[in-house]
């Protein structure tokens, strides 16, 4: 978008901290070669830093053989894409204006694809190759209740929501905190309020 940089990763890729990575992506450490990381008009007063002449096909080489594919192939299927009317596939010629969304849509769909081939990578390196069981519980309870006249249905929610309530503060404070006296962690005691588990003890026996 106009007047917004992009992700930092595109920088520090063009940092030249690892020169052999430039090279490797067919690039240059210049940001106003590349659209999509220059339209944070940093500018400095008197000087005309903007690239009036872009070396598109140069470019276009430099994407197609990252993809795995022709230049010529790719130039013609961004300004000459081939679409389906009805039955039939046509081709279409696009001006400016739309060759230049065609290239916005084909690097989110790039990056997409990449950033999922990435996480996927990810999990295979960390997976434990052991069996494990995958479930998603969805707990919907009834809020206390406290009336003029309560009956057994209402200490039987009640009691589900004390319980519910101990277990979450028992996990969440008390073994995190005996966890982090073993570890040698400093941190400020955290009080979560009343303890009702002697309370839950009395109704269960």
């Amino acid at each position: 978008l106009k007047a917004e940089r992009d992700y930092h990763i595109f920088y520090q890729i063009l940092s030249q901290r690892k020169p052999e990575l430039l090279e490797m992506l067919l690039i240059t450490n210049n940001p106003y070669d590349y659209a999509y990381i220059s339209q944070g008009e940093t500018t400095v007063a008197s000087i005309n830093d903007a690239e009036e002449l872009m070396a598109t096909d140069v470019h276009a080489d430099k994407a197609a053989y990252l993809m795995g594919l022709n230049s010529a192939d790719l130039i013609k299927g961004l300004c000459h894409p081939r679409v389906k009317v009805g039955n039939e596939w046509v081709t279409k010629g696009q001006n400016v204006q739309q060759v230049y969304y065609s290239i916005g849509a084909l690097s989110k769909a790039v990056y997409e694809k990449m950033f999922l081939w990435m996480v996927v990578r990810i999990n295979q390196s960390l997976d434990t190759k052991q069996p494990r069981q995958y479930f998603i519980g969805v707990l919907d309870i009834a809020g206390f209740e406290i009336f003029d006249f309560n009956t057994f249905e209402q200490l039987c929610i009640n009691f589900t929501n004390e319980k519910l309530q101990q277990f979450f503060n028992h996990h969440m404070f008390v073994l995190e905190q005996e966890e982090y006296k073993k570890e040698g962690i400093e941190w400020e005691f955290i009080d979560f309020g009343m303890d009702l588990q002697a309370c839950i003890d009395l109704i269960e026996k």
